[in-house]
């Protein structure tokens, strides 16, 4: 990535273990210095200030221009940039898997933390202040036609909250093969990274629009505000929906996976909802109940119903009813109108 093989210092000055892990060069270190030392060998500048020392492990690893690192730092802080006259852009990726860092390069703050994935532009200077013992890796990477789109023009960081689905998946995949570079030859190494880089860049090519909370926010409410004004059709799809949030299928999918949510289960669960509020509301049959939120079939409907509320319908009308005429709950409202259909 940084330098070819060849045009590399391995020895770097300090380091307690030197070798070559059946072709992939690897520098094992012990002191925050020296693991400084080593990464200034790659043209990076990386400072660690604490009062004591902090570093417990760390690996850096170079196959051909890649580099990677495996460190577990206690409390400190820093700066970190790329120093090199080189004009090519170039990335970092910080997999989190434990601990607490703040990033912030003049413009914004980064907060990474357990199963958090950061992104940094390394044409300009991170100042870092890590907060606890963390444990983490980088992935040093030149930008070419596959990771140039990751960060908008105007943008030099990003997080990504990892702690589920395919974000958590690949901070996993990126520390077993950190793990596993002792035990795989040099092709094996540069066969794994490779298809971990592209399965990396393109789930986020996909993702980004809605890897934001407030975005995917945003294309989750007008999704299920759709399906609850369409309940009545017994045809609806998650495509008449993606076509209305002017969106694709893939994409809406993934925002109904982000907040652990599937399109079918949640549009089961709507008109069952609107359901059981005709239920309370109206003397209306059942099988026009059934009908109207989506549901040709009143049998299966009754078995659907059941499940969820534990009643059959008509019996969850007669409680439900009973309830409304009681004292206690005379002016009772019904709990599930204020929150599923404000």
């Amino acid at each position: 990535m940084i330098l070819a093989p060849e045009e590399y210092n391995y020895y770097a000055r300090g380091a307690e273990k030197q070798m070559t892990e059946r072709g992939t060069q690897c520098t094992q270190f012990s002191k925050s210095q020296d693991y400084s030392n080593g990464l200034s060998q790659l043209n990076y500048q990386y400072t660690i200030n604490s009062p004591k020392e902090t570093l417990s492990v760390s690996r850096i690893y170079q196959l051909d221009r890649l580099v990677l690192t495996h460190s577990i730092v206690d409390r400190s802080q820093g700066v970190f940039t790329r120093c090199t006259k080189d004009q090519k852009g170039y990335l970092a990726f910080r997999f989190i898997r434990n601990g607490f860092e703040r990033h912030s390069d003049g413009k914004n703050t980064s907060i990474l933390k357990d199963y958090t994935i950061g992104i940094f532009d390394l044409c300009g200077i991170s100042h870092y202040q890590r907060e606890k013992r963390t444990e983490g890796i980088n992935l040093f990477i030149q930008q070419d036609c596959q990771t140039e789109k990751i960060l908008a023009d105007s943008t030099t960081s990003k997080t990504i909250d990892a702690q589920r689905g395919m974000g958590r998946e690949l901070l996993e995949m990126i520390f077993q093969i950190a793990e596993q570079f002792s035990y795989c030859s040099e092709e094996e190494n540069r066969l794994l990274l490779k298809h971990f880089l592209q399965i990396f860049c393109e789930w986020l090519s996909e993702t980004a629009p809605f890897l934001d909370s407030q975005n995917y926010n945003e294309l989750l409410v007008s999704a299920t505000d759709f399906m609850r004004q369409n309940l009545q059709d017994a045809d609806l799809t998650i495509e008449q929906t993606a076509e209305h949030c002017q969106t694709s299928i893939r994409t809406l999918q993934k925002v109904f996976q982000i907040a652990d949510l599937s399109f079918s289960h949640y549009l089961n669960d709507l008109r069952l909802t609107a359901a059981a509020i005709r239920l309370y509301q109206t003397t209306s049959p059942v099988t026009a109940i059934a009908f109207h939120c989506g549901y040709n079939n009143s049998s299966y409907f009754s078995k659907r119903f059941k499940e969820k509320y534990h009643l059959s319908p008509i019996r969850y009308r007669k409680k439900v009813q009973a309830m409304a005429k009681s004292n206690e709950a005379a002016e009772r409202k019904c709990p599930l109108l204020e929150k599923f259909f404000p």
